[in-house]
């Protein structure tokens, strides 16, 4: 599907100490033009939204009662910080200062979000530096609070038309944020070594393009610990996933671990690791790929039960299956070489190939944690505090799960950055309708005309 997207570039003037500056701050994805309106969105995003802000507005409002955001703040409330933090994470600007400066660019969300000012179009309500120390000194809690409701919704309205990727799949990997020490001085620095940042560790389910669970540490957390935070120290969320498939890769191996979820009834797939110690107990049929398996370019070179482990750490019961995988066509005319795979798993119930193509799904988690940092700029931080750290994440959490619900309500096979920038042109033209008794609906979509044809 195209988007129309037209883009507008403004002058913004800066006082500073040096004297008057000049920046530009290009206003991106931000359709103002009449042509615009004639070709516009279609029908079920502006209604989608229509259906959506009044849920985040309450949503946030519940969430920023629990941790107390709103403590003491009479003007700038944690809505109308939301609606600005959402709008810069959707327009992709570089710089919060260009984000701030382009939101009056959305004239009925300015409104609806309590930063309209009726005597000055052209700003709101409240000061970019506000908007900045915010981000440091509001709780990040109040964003993170209405993530567990989003991925509610997701969940409730189904899987993605994207695949045969099964519903009880689910992924676990991390992904780092690396700090500079001097903008960060609170991050811990045991030795020179140490790499300073913050790892965010992940439970992903690539059928619904769902991050389940999401914790943030810094580098005194290894991933091994973060599995017990997201999983294994948690009874209700480990025995929600009896019965569910978790991939995981090396860095997550522990013989421990793995006997605590196969006990929990949780299917286990990794990757064995190079120095553990396996005994072969039986020697299994070698299953090859059907002709009309998806994944053909899988060899199965042998199937084991085994059992890893010295005596007093021993993993019994699993099944270890090795294989070469040829690269994909576009990885091969770069120069790339089959690569060789042994996956440990309790899954006799599938095929030799079936378990291979299980572990190589997990590749859906890198390619969720880049369309984070690349599409949704988690790498562009709102700040250097610990709070502001962890209020990029959540932000990036938070757009993500919009784009996956109006990637949902429209029907569409996946998500993209075209919609993202689809959704800020829908921003753009919300507009005020003026009914104050009834503010839920006080404001319109302008221009209802017939859906654009598909192309």
């Amino acid at each position: 599907m195209k988007y129309p997207i037209e883009r507008k570039v403004s002058a913004v003037h800066i006082r500073s100490k040096g004297g008057l500056i000049t920046a530009r701050a290009r206003i991106q994805r931000i359709a103002c033009s009449s042509h615009s309106h004639e070709t516009g969105i279609n029908r079920r995003l502006r209604r989608w939204l229509g259906r959506e802000l009044p849920l985040l507005k309450g949503e946030i409002s519940a969430s920023a009662a629990r941790c107390e955001a709103d403590r003491y703040r009479k003007h700038f409330d944690s809505f109308a910080h939301a609606c600005l933090l959402i709008f810069h994470g959707l327009s992709g600007n570089q710089s919060l200062r260009q984000s701030y400066t382009a939101f009056p660019a959305c004239p009925g969300l300015a409104q609806y979000s309590g930063l309209a000012k009726s005597e000055d179009p052209e700003g709101i309500g409240v000061s970019f530096s506000q908007f900045a120390e915010s981000n440091t000194t509001r709780s990040a809690a109040f964003l993170a609070g209405i993530v567990p409701s989003l991925i509610a919704r997701v969940r409730q309205e189904g899987k993605l038309p994207q695949g045969s990727l099964p519903p009880h799949l689910h992924i676990v990997d991390s992904t780092f944020l690396r700090l500079s020490l001097l903008l960060a001085p609170w991050l811990p620095s045991n030795n020179k070594a140490d790499v300073p940042g913050m790892r965010i560790q992940l439970q992903y389910a690539p059928a619904l393009d769902l991050p389940e669970h999401v914790i943030i540490n810094d580098t005194r957390t290894s991933d091994q610990k973060g599995l017990d935070q997201i999983l294994l120290d948690d009874p209700t969320r480990l025995a929600e996933m009896s019965g569910q498939t978790l991939v995981t890769d090396l860095g997550y191996y522990s013989h421990r671990r793995f006997r605590r979820l196969l006990a929990a009834g949780v299917h286990l797939v990794t990757r064995l690791h190079p120095q553990a110690r396996v005994h072969v107990e039986e020697w299994l049929p070698v299953q090859q790929s059907l002709p009309t398996f998806p994944s053909g370019r899988i060899a199965v070179i042998s199937d084991q039960r085994v059992r890893v482990g010295p005596s007093d750490n021993r993993v019994c019961g699993l099944r270890l299956v090795t294989a070469q995988v040829e690269p994909l066509p576009k990885a091969a005319r770069r120069g790339a070489q089959p690569v060789l795979y042994r996956v440990l798993t309790d899954r006799f119930d599938l095929t030799a190939p079936e378990v291979v193509q299980i572990y190589l799904w997990r590749w859906r988690i890198e390619l969720f944690l880049r369309w984070l940092k690349c599409y949704v700029h988690l790498s562009r931080l709102l700040g250097y505090s610990r709070n502001a750290v962890e209020l990029s994440v959540w932000l990036a959490i938070v757009v993500h799960l919009l784009t996956v619900l109006a990637t949902l309500s429209l029907g569409l096979s996946r998500r993209s950055p075209a919609l993202l920038r689809q959704m800020v042109w829908v921003l753009a033209h919300v507009k005020p309708a003026g009914d104050e008794d009834h503010p839920t609906q006080a404001y319109q979509f302008p221009l209802w005309g017939p859906d654009p044809p598909d192309p």
